[in-house]
């Protein structure tokens, strides 16, 4: 039966609609605590299996025994909700700068389910107490505890990486899993190799595993269809046959495509729950296009179905599941255009229904329509309306290419989490793998290796009594510490890496090229994934290039000051301030000033190269990636003051932009001083963001501000011809300004009566609303609109 027999667009929406309001009145998210019973009653009943069995066993007795249902106003079947809990701190109200540790203990999630009559204070506690014995606890814990004195006050800091990949679903929709489990079924007959067989067998008990969910979920549309009215039975029938049809067989329409997705997806999460971040759908346009043409179903039909499968990615009262990417356009390995009706399809669902997640990402290229354009328009100028992240395909396909990225692989390189570029389907990057604070670093070094926070003995390399001689030589002095705790880094992170191995994924093997390798994705020994390598995201860029250039000018200017500056930001400028407006006063990055612009392009091409020649786990390189995803106001909380002028524990610049408040010449030098940055290297990724006044956009439809928005800021941002170096590749943007965003929080029924006004975070949007105050004002102090004046 086809699904216009039986809905509208206009009844699609509402039930999308519908649902979010009943997600968004969730505020309790039990689901991954009874996953966690599962597994835990299960697994002496498998204890003598190796590992990846075992992993695939639970995964299926999960399926077989996780409670299910389907809602009134749902018209596909599954949800992610059961895979996370109330736990990310940034969209916590509760949330604190001061007390913030990391993600470094998988047991502090059981502090974040409220005890009721099911699920008592003892069982959390004694499910905590069994997890603490794993092995996986036990190694993460050998691998945070020898680095504490440096992840303390965040000289760097580590992670074992659960999401942050991009799954390739493909196969699976257009020949069935059934299909896939053939496909292991004749690897078996043939792979001797005792490790592959063994996860070959794995992969085939995950995979059931679906198959399992999706009958479950038919069974259970028809019992709903027992008691239900004409309408809603014909809506059930629907359902309960499609279930029997999908994912065990490959979909034939746009319907049976977003069915299939969201049952492949569910699993892929159960498997890793709780709280698999940032797990990312890839070029979704490119995806769903062939099921849309396959019976050339019109825009606002395709639209109304899309909606659902947004709202399948908000997770309960505060879409506690973040940094899921989705992303639209851009161009084929031949340079083809590649923007489809479901390009705008999508478009229209996102505007719509404006949900916090999943974020909304588009490539773009020098071909890219003009009517792309146009359609983004209304997105950046209607307030508290989501905004895309911006990708430039032209320069994202040279920084890959000379990462080793093979050619056909190009076009389909997506965005995983919030800006890392990953090839879909074959690139395990570990993105968040290690994270490097080059001022802690810069501090450290001036201080012989004691916090100024703290006092704490942290380490140093050298500890150099005269300071006319220390601020003489501070570049060399800082690399060497810079070597001294980056290998440090590296050591722990991989540690890390091999920790989380010990958690096998068969099922999200299968859609990684697991069954063409015949290994885990995770396995640290035997390279699963056509793709790997380690990322680092490194902060403070800005500060280092300012401070190294404030104490150039102090030296040549005032050389007997050079005791007076270190006792200065020993001391936090207390007493000194004329010393800090002098610091202020100094060239800062960001205003087109061809000295320290030189010097901050030269510290990101040698912190770049330092990363690069770095190897995890398995021989391959780390990736630089300058993301700080408001980890510049978390790890500056930890920083001393520094010789630019910053005040001890103020934020640090965000990503590769300017310090707040530093670039005061407008958006065109703003622009001149980032083309001159080594973008090339930067092939884990980079944040960058413009907040911008929309009071400088004069035109009068969001049509024609889309176009102007292009020429204005993307083109000479991207495709500028004066640039003679590989351009940016990545921007997001903030349309608002400071006076709009208070009155906001101040009377948030009068300007966002939906509950929901969303606003740009850093990689990913958040609602406004949910924030912590903390997150909230660092939004507003970052828009930063003297830097983007025109």
């Amino acid at each position: 039966m086809s699904i216009k027999n039986i809905y509208t667009p206009e009844k699609i929406t509402q039930k999308a609609k519908d649902l979010f309001v009943e997600e968004r009145a969730k505020k309790r998210l039990d689901g991954w605590f009874y996953i966690k019973e599962i597994q835990k009653n299960c697994a002496e009943k498998y204890a003598d299996c190796p590992r990846e069995l075992k992993s695939a066993e639970l995964l299926r007795e999960v399926a077989k025994a996780l409670p299910i249902s389907i809602s009134e106003h749902a018209i596909f079947a599954g949800t992610q909700s059961d895979s996370f809990a109330r736990s990310y701190a940034l969209i916590n109200p509760s949330f604190e700068v001061e007390s913030f540790a990391g993600y470094c203990d998988p047991t502090a999630v059981f502090g974040d389910i409220e005890p009721n009559e099911e699920i008592t204070r003892e069982k959390i506690e004694e499910m905590r107490a069994y997890d603490k014995k794993s092995d996986y606890v036990k190694a993460l814990d050998n691998t945070y505890t020898p680095v504490r004195q440096y992840t303390g006050e965040v000289a760097f800091f580590i992670e074992q990486v659960t999401g942050h990949v991009i799954a390739d679903f493909r196969p699976a929709l257009a020949h069935g899993v059934n299909a896939l489990i053939a496909e292991v079924d004749e690897k078996l007959k043939t792979v001797t190799d005792e490790t592959r067989r063994t996860n070959y067998r794995a992969m085939r008990i995950a995979l059931e595993s679906v198959l399992i969910l999706a009958q479950r979920y038919a069974d259970c549309a028809d019992a709903l269809a027992q008691t239900a009215g004409e309408a809603r039975k014909a809506e059930l029938k629907l359902l309960a046959d499609t279930l029997r049809r999908v994912p065990a067989s490959g979909a034939s329409n746009l319907y049976e495509a977003i069915q299939s997705f969201i049952l492949l997806w569910q699993v892929m999460c159960m498997e890793q729950s709780p709280n698999p971040f940032a797990f990312s759908v890839g070029n979704a346009d490119r995806i769903f296009e062939p099921y849309r043409a396959k019976e050339d179903l019109d825009r606002g039909t395709a639209a109304a179905l899309l909606k659902h499968l947004l709202v399948f990615y908000n997770v309960g009262d505060r879409s506690w599941a973040i940094s899921q990417n989705l992303i639209a356009g851009g161009k084929a390995n031949d340079g083809t255009d590649l923007t489809n009706p479901t390009t705008y399809a999508l478009f229209d669902a996102y505007y719509d229904m404006n949900l916090p997640q999943p974020i909304l990402s588009v490539k773009l290229h020098k071909n890219t329509p003009a009517e792309l354009y146009a359609e983004m328009g209304r997105f950046f100028f209607t307030p508290g309306c989501l905004t895309p992240s911006l990708f430039n395909d032209d320069s994202m396909f040279e920084v890959l290419r000379a990462s080793g990225v093979e050619d056909c692989d190009l076009e389909d390189y997506a965005i995983a989490g919030c800006q890392e570029p990953l090839i879909m389907g074959r690139d395990n990057g570990n993105t968040t793998n290690s994270w490097l604070n080059l001022a802690k670093i810069l501090e450290l070094t001036l201080t012989g290796g004691v916090s100024s926070i703290t006092g704490a003995e942290i380490g140093s390399v050298h500890k150099m009594a005269d300071p006319a001689s220390l601020l003489k030589n501070i570049r060399t002095l800082f690399y060497e510490n810079l070597d001294f705790y980056v290998k440090k880094m590296v050591e722990a992170a991989n540690n890390a890496s091999r920790a989380v191995s010990l958690l096998p994924v068969p099922f999200l093997s299968t859609l990684m090229g697991g069954i063409e390798s015949g290994y885990d994705m995770r396995d640290t020994e035997h390279q699963g994934t056509k793709y790997n390598g380690s990322g680092c995201l490194i902060h403070g860029l800005s500060i280092v290039a300012d401070s190294f250039t404030a104490i150039d000018r102090l030296l040549a200017e005032r050389p007997q000051d050079a005791q007076r500056l270190l006792d200065a930001i020993k001391n936090n400028f207390e007493g000194d301030e004329e010393l800090r407006q002098y610091l202020l006063t100094c060239p800062k990055y960001g205003n087109n000033i061809e000295g320290v612009d030189l010097e901050t392009a030269e510290i990101a091409n040698k912190v770049s190269d330092l990363i690069s020649s770095q190897k995890n786990y398995l021989g391959n390189p780390f990736r630089p990636d300058y993301a700080t995803p408001s980890t510049h106001l978390l790890y500056g909380y930890w920083v001393g003051a520094t010789p630019d002028g910053r005040n001890a524990r103020e934020m640090l610049g965000y990503g590769i932009d300017p310090f707040y408040g530093d670039a005061q010449s407008g958006l065109g030098f703003r622009t001149l001083s980032n083309m001159r940055l080594p973008f090339g290297k930067m092939n884990g990724g980079y944040a960058s963001h413009f907040g911008i006044d929309p009071k400088y956009f004069k035109t009068k439809t969001y049509e024609e501000k889309g176009i102007e928005f292009k020429n204005r800021v993307i083109a000479p941002l991207f495709f500028n011809a004066a640039n003679n170096q590989l351009a940016p590749f990545y921007l997001y943007v903030n349309v608002t300004t400071p006076e709009i965003l208070r009155k906001v929080m101040e009377n948030p029924k009068k300007y966002a009566p939906s509950g929901v006004y969303i606003m740009r975070i850093h990689g990913t949007f958040v609602n406004f609303l949910d924030l912590s105050p903390a997150i909230q004002n660092d939004i507003i102090k970052r828009l930063d609109l003297e830097s983007t004046s025109m």
